[in-house]
């Protein structure tokens, strides 16, 4: 069953893109295309994590389903991506990571993601959720809101799961300070929960609580949800006198992607076409051609003597930057 579904962040992304239509320092303004840019990737996969566990669970009376649930608790923040949980009382916290080259975990315990040069050291996504359990645990026993029986709270187990992209890839060691399943696949995160299910003995038939009870103690839970707001402008320290006013077409110009130093669209110099991406080689970023296989040099300038633009990859983006100016602009984005 589904108890709540995400919020929409639809308002957060026009604020942003309105903030990118005024006068913004350089340093702003990649504030500001940073956060947008975060916004709607971290959208897009917990949309992408929503679908799987919809399509598996929504219609299910022996599942609750909770997206985007935000408590406010003991003087705790937690952001919790998606809540599942079964009549045994069993709630899966899961988080929702979008690693696009996927991820490596030592022995140690310590997450590693390749940047597309090296392998650096993250925050353990498993450390971050289990705040978020830890929270929430607290929120239901303070608030007494889990089930009884005959007068007594029926025990919950809390899980700890971070869920990933299907098309990430997953290092994994042999052995880790915590529980290796907890890392999964969005799409494959049905399938582990059968066999979660199939090792439930018969001495746990005594805490199954029916459907309605289920939907009862989600509805309970759905109703901690704390919406978030969000003052982006003093975030970034942007003062009302800079957002002046523009036309429609600047203000789609300032957030729209730029694909070339000259108008128009890049193309490949052998055959013309336009089916590119960027690639990394001996001698830098460039362009390579899908349709001849051909290689097309990338050329950038912030147009100023002495200054020197670069490029920065960050997952499928491309950055413009110069390090003298202090500019930073999407420059090109390679097709997933």
């Amino acid at each position: 069953m589904l108890v709540k579904q995400k919020d929409n962040r639809d308002a957060d992304i026009q604020e942003l893109n309105r903030l990118l239509g005024g006068n913004l320092t350089a340093k702003q303004r990649f504030m500001v295309e940073r956060e947008l840019k975060c916004l709607q990737s971290g959208e897009r996969n917990e949309q992408n994590s929503a679908y799987y566990l919809d399509f598996r669970y929504k219609d299910s009376k022996n599942w609750a389903v909770i997206h985007d649930l935000r408590i406010e608790h003991r003087g705790r923040v937690a952001q919790i991506d998606h809540l599942l949980i079964n009549r045994f009382l069993d709630i899966f916290v899961l988080e929702s990571k979008n690693y696009y080259y996927g991820i490596k975990v030592t022995q140690e315990g310590e997450f590693l993601v390749w940047n597309g040069k090296t392998y650096q050291a993250i925050e353990s996504p498993i450390e971050q959720n289990n705040r978020h359990v830890q929270a929430l645990q607290m929120a239901v026993e303070d608030r007494n809101l889990g089930p009884k029986r005959l007068g007594f709270a029926i025990p919950i187990n809390y899980r700890n799961i971070v869920l990933l992209s299907p098309t990430s890839k997953i290092i994994r060691p042999d052995a880790a300070p915590f529980d290796l399943s907890a890392v999964q696949k969005a799409d494959a995160f049905a399938s582990f929960i059968e066999k979660e299910m199939d090792k439930k003995s018969i001495i746990e038939a005594p805490k199954i609580i029916g459907s309605d009870t289920l939907q009862e103690f989600g509805e309970k839970l759905a109703r901690l949800h704390r919406p978030g707001s969000f003052d982006y402008a003093a975030k970034f320290g942007i003062q009302a006198v800079t957002m002046q006013a523009k036309s429609p077409s600047a203000v789609a110009q300032s957030i729209a992607p730029v694909t070339s130093t000259q108008p128009g669209q890049p193309v490949c110099r052998e055959c013309k076409g336009a089916n590119l991406s960027i690639q990394y080689g001996k001698f830098g970023y460039y362009f390579k051609c899908s349709d001849c296989d051909a290689n097309t040099p990338i050329k950038i300038g912030c147009g100023k003597d002495g200054h020197k633009e670069r490029i920065r990859k960050d997952g499928l983006n491309f950055y413009r930057e110069c390090p003298d100016c202090g500019s930073s602009s999407l420059y090109f984005t390679n097709k997933p």
